[in-house]
């Protein structure tokens, strides 16, 4: 009796444990940080550094956060109305599409300068950058075309442009196959329209620079996301409030979130993908693992559109435009 007794508590205690075990720590607003400056828009984040660099979208500037305290360490001067932010870890160079320019701006993380200006095309929105390949990949909403840039000698290697779908915003790279993905939302800026064949994403071969398919995910794909790990890629459909799973040419399901999902950023580390619901003014947590929501409806600033993953501390940084601020997340308990 004894015997059987404790068998069923060590039975009990241990499934205990390992319900424990493979649950997922959910996340909190650690922090909010207010010295971010006006139209905080995108963010980009130096580990070894410990700075993230918010886009000020209308004021053409970038400004310099420390990573742990949220202090103001510089305000940089660009220009125009920048956009995208990406870091280079291994170069420590920052990258910012500029839109009303046309420009590829690029900052010296150590030093906070700005090193020089590329003129790509009409209107750049979307940037990806792979160290691996040495080369960024940006995208012009208003020719529907996208462009490689060579991160070495800051040269277009694609001056005409590859063309895509219409309006193209997101974009992101597998470097193992050397394929990029571009979201053709079909929202324009100059001068604004909405295109309702804005619901795809193509796929271009990057050895030879050609559209291998177009894939429908749904109206007004915004952003996109690929995990190296598993070659999934995941593409924000904003006008269906979903996040769209795609494995090589074509889509394998979508996972509901938020409204408006927007910015997204990839934890490869804590297998968690972050994407902001920005008429939602939360964020919706994805197990990459499973493709399953994870955490939803944490509520963040208001108008979140960027976001940005420390994979080392496992902090995320939400840029809310509306609410002029940075919402820090962290795991709890951390």
């Amino acid at each position: 009796m004894v015997h059987r007794i404790f068998l069923t508590l060590f039975a009990t205690t241990l499934s205990a444990l390992m319900a424990l075990g493979s649950s997922p720590t959910p996340y909190q607003v650690s922090h909010t940080w207010t010295q971010v400056g006006p139209t905080p828009h995108f963010s980009g984040v130096d580990i070894r550094l410990h700075k993230v660099f918010v886009s000020n979208l209308a004021q053409g500037t970038v400004t310099v956060l420390n990573s742990r305290t949220g202090q103001r360490l510089a305000t940089i001067q660009l220009g125009g109305v920048v956009h995208t932010v990406m870091v280079d870890q291994k170069t420590q160079r920052v990258y910012v599409t500029d839109i009303a320019r046309g420009r590829l701006d690029v900052i010296n993380a150590k030093t906070d300068q700005l090193l020089t200006e590329i003129p790509v095309a009409k209107h750049l929105h979307g940037l990806a950058v792979s160290q691996r390949l040495h080369e960024a990949f940006v995208t012009d909403i208003a020719t529907s075309r996208g462009y490689v840039v060579n991160t070495r000698t800051n040269t277009v290697l694609t001056p005409q442009g590859i063309a895509v779908g219409p309006n193209p915003w997101g974009v992101a790279v597998l470097a193992k196959t050397r394929t990029l993905y571009v979201a053709n939302t079909g929202i324009n800026l100059f001068p604004a329209a909405v295109n309702p064949a804005g619901d795809t994403v193509s796929v271009i071969n990057l050895r030879t620079l050609t559209v291998t398919r177009t894939i429908p995910v749904g109206p007004h794909p915004w952003n996109l996301v690929a995990n190296p790990q598993t070659g999934l890629v995941y593409v924000g459909v904003s006008a269906a409030n979903q996040v769209a799973v795609i494995r090589g040419n074509r889509v394998i399901g979508d996972i509901p979130v938020g409204k408006s999902p927007h910015g997204m950023a990839l934890d490869p580390k804590l297998h968690r993908l972050f994407v902001n619901d920005s008429a939602s003014n939360a964020v919706s947590i994805i197990d990459t693992q499973t493709n399953r929501l994870a955490q939803k409806n944490l509520a963040v600033g208001r108008q979140p559109q960027g976001i940005s993953v420390n994979p080392k501390t496992g902090r995320v940084y939400v840029v809310n435009q509306a609410s002029q601020t940075v919402s820090v997340l962290s795991p709890r308990g951390s």
